[in-house]
């Protein structure tokens, strides 16, 4: 396979991971450059007596910890896969806040770092040119933070306060592994921004971003061994866009005590939720 674009640095990480054997640990430098919403969570009851809800909480490092987790922080190897079968490995970091639905991505390529956010399924992009990232992801950017987003943060996602959750009847087998599949509809627009309202992005422009989510369809598939919500569907019929994207090899954070996966892989989907090509690997470095 041919390699288009291999950072020396990224080889030298992937070097010391396996030299090391160290655990895994949130990046204690922080790369939040820009203004990103961290709170905790403001409802005064949180629904966790559904079964699957408070099954899934407690796998991830339960519900304690989760209130008291309002960012994490983590650094990254990620190969980045092209249609035509070549790849493309950099290093990323990312910022996320659980009780926001935001995350920051910050892509350390060879001309500049580049950093997007997504808030609330909406993109922003401080400094993100695609022009300069080279990696097949630029055009994806704000779909593939978000799927990020999802899985590692799924407990808290299951939370959200205008979701309805309807487990379907029978579990599925995919990969060897069986599922309770959870599939997702909202009452609302869970109070997120209309068409005409302002933001402000990092630079303190205020712009208007579109109505709607970036998600029209949503699947949690539940491990029913683990309990972990370690996959998990994302579609829009209107734009066409599926996506499918799984955790491996859970470990708490350092100061936080929640398990994430520390790694990740993206695919692409279809209606039907089946996994296509790969997209991305995310390694967290350890």
């Amino acid at each position: 396979m041919v390699v288009r674009v291999v950072r020396t640095s990224a080889l030298i990480v992937l070097i010391a991971l396996a030299l090391t054997g160290c655990g895994w640990q949130a990046s204690k430098e922080s790369s939040q450059k820009f203004s990103l919403p961290v709170t905790g969570p403001d409802r005064k009851v949180l629904p966790t007596s559904r079964p699957s809800v408070s099954a899934a909480l407690d796998a991830a490092g339960g519900l304690l910890a989760w209130k008291e987790c309002t960012k994490i922080e983590a650094g990254a190897v990620v190969t980045a896969c092209a249609p035509d079968g070549c790849f493309y490995l950099t290093e990323q970091d990312f910022v996320l806040c659980p009780w926001s639905d935001a995350i920051q991505v910050t892509a350390h390529e060879p001309q500049a770092d580049l950093v997007w956010q997504v808030v609330g399924e909406q993109d922003r992009a401080p400094r993100a040119d695609p022009n300069l990232q080279g990696s097949p992801l630029a055009s994806l950017r704000g779909d593939y933070a978000d799927a990020l987003l999802q899985i590692a943060t799924a407990p808290v996602r299951l939370l959200e306060d205008d979701l309805v959750l309807t487990p379907r009847p029978a579990t599925v087998q995919i990969a060897g592994q069986w599922y309770l599949p959870l599939e997702v509809s909202h009452r609302t627009l869970g109070g997120r921004l209309r068409a005409g309202d302002a933001e402000t992005d990092g630079t303190g422009e205020a712009r208007s971003r579109p109505q709607g989510p970036r998600w029209t369809q949503r699947i949690y598939f539940q491990d029913t061994d683990s309990s972990l919500v370690d996959m998990i569907w994302l579609g829009n019929s209107v734009t066409q866009k599926f996506l499918l994207v799984r955790g491996y090899d859970y470990a708490r954070t350092a100061s936080g005590g929640v398990r994430i996966p520390t790694k990740i892989e993206v695919f692409q989907s279809d209606p039907e939720a089946n996994i296509g090509s790969r997209l991305a690997l995310v390694e967290l470095k350890q």
